[in-house]
């Protein structure tokens, strides 16, 4: 999906993460935390990637952020337990 079919807060939402981000790698590299400017940096790259229309804005069937699985309906029965 290009960047014109994104709404305008969707576009304006990318750019403040785009922005924060990158001062977050900024902040994570000057207290010497490599693995968290890597991530970050990971985070500006794909915003900014978005933001230019070189990646699609959204992905079908992907739940976005795996600490924050989006619940199925058919998840919400109780599943018996095996040993």
């Amino acid at each position: 999906m290009s960047n014109q079919a994104l709404r305008q807060s969707e576009l304006d939402s990318l750019q403040y993460i785009a922005t924060m981000t990158n001062e977050l790698v900024q902040m994570a590299e000057a207290s010497r935390f490599p693995m968290i400017s890597y991530l970050l940096g990971m985070a500006y790259a794909e915003a900014f990637d978005v933001l230019r229309g070189a990646r699609p804005a959204r992905h079908a069937q992907l739940s976005g952020n795996p600490m924050h699985p989006k619940a199925h309906p058919k998840d919400n029965h109780a599943q018996p337990r095996t040993a």
